[in-house]
Formats: structure tokens, sequence, C-alpha cells
């Protein structure tokens, strides 16, 4: 549920932004040497009308301006022999030894940036990208996400995504995740006890794999 982080990291920068202004001073003055007046506009328009974050487009209804959180697409990139990430190891774990299937997905999210002034959409725009880039580290660390990339474009009006006298820019954000899935019938297949009257002479401890065999040897010419 990666929107879910998006939409939990455009959150937490837009509440630091409202308890601290100054971090708009390090975008816009120093960034790109915006004026002061034009700067102080900028906090004055943030402070007085921050941005809506949804997951999903846009609708008639919404509070803008708005952050609108997309899927754009998603697919696997990197496959493993067998689909096999190898076994649950952890022994308090009750699936204990069950096997895990596992590949890697490259995940691609649209962050649509509404508002009715064309200005005022670039300045969102500009923030909501340097929420984005400040956060990859957080990413990292709760979603285990990888390979962060962002893009952006400017959308024409089209009344399929644009709800009418609305300004809009696209910010896109690519990142790689491991997905993983637990095979629980797996479990049903493995012996985690064997118990017997004879073991092979030339047998080893390493011939049972590490699995309890409840035998005790006894060498008749010993």
């Amino acid at each position: 549920m990666i929107q879910r982080y998006l939409f939990d990291l455009l959150t937490q920068g837009k509440d630091a932004i409202l308890a601290n202004s100054k971090l708009l001073d390090d975008i816009f003055e120093r960034d790109y040497a915006l004026d002061a007046t034009e700067v102080a506009a900028i906090k004055t328009a943030f402070a007085n009308d921050p941005p809506t974050i949804i997951n999903g487009y846009a609708r008639q209804d919404t509070d803008f301006p708005c952050y609108a959180i997309v899927l754009g697409g998603e697919g696997e990139s990197v496959t493993f022999l067998g689909d096999s990430a190898g076994q649950i190891d952890d022994e308090t774990d009750p699936l204990y030894r069950a096997d895990i299937d596992s590949s890697v997905w490259d995940h691609n999210y649209n962050i649509f940036i509404y508002t009715e002034h064309p200005d005022l959409t670039a300045y969102y725009y500009e923030i909501a990208k340097s929420i984005m880039v400040a956060g990859f580290r957080t990413l990292a660390n709760v979603g285990a996400l990888f390979n962060f990339t962002l893009s952006g474009t400017e959308l024409a009006p089209d009344p399929a995504y644009l709800p009418e006298h609305l300004h809009v820019r696209q910010l896109a954000f690519k990142c790689s995740r491991e997905f993983q899935y637990i095979d629980r019938d797996s479990l049903l297949s493995k012996a985690f006890q064997i118990a017997g009257i004879h073991v092979d002479k030339t047998g080893s401890p390493s011939s049972v794999g590490g699995v309890k065999t409840l035998v005790t040897t006894y060498d008749a010419e010993g």
C-alpha cells in the first residue's frame, strides 16, 4: 500500500511547513532566488490555503488546492529462480520454515497538483517535489522502498482527470520494492522430525539436513 506511505509523507511535509514557514525560504529563496516579496506571498497562500491530500483522482467536490495520489502502473522487474526467496528462519514464528516466494516490483505513482491559478500550481508543485526528495530516507526505512526517481510535467486541460477551471501539474514518483508471499501450504510437505531404528553407517548428521532424528546410533563392532 505504497500510496499510504506517500499520503503520510506529504501530510507530514505539509504540517512541517505550516509549523515553520522558513522551510519555504529554502525552496524558493535559496534554490530559485525569488525575491522576498514573492516568497512572502507564497508563504501567505500556503498558510491560508494548504493543499488537501487525497488518494485517487480529484472530484468536483474535492477541496482545492489538492495533492491527489494515483497509481500510474506497476509490475515485476526482477524475478528469482523458482520465485524462491528461501524460508522463514525465525524459530519463534508459527510459520517457521515456510517457503517464501518473492520478486522485485517497480511502482509508478502520479501526484496531481491542482490549484485555481497556474502560478500557484507551480509553487505547490515545487513544494511537493521538495517534500518527496526530503522523504526518500523515510520511505526507505518505513516502506523498504528503493530506486527512487522523480519527474514532472504540465498537463493539458482534460475533463477525464481535470475538474473545470483548475490548473494541474503531475509529479511522477517511481520506486522499487520486494514483494513477498508466504506459502503456508509448503508446511504440509515438510517433515520436522523423523524416527527410525536404522541409520546407514556411511551416513552423517548432514545427511538428514539438520532435522532432529531422535535416533541414537550404535556400532556393534565398536
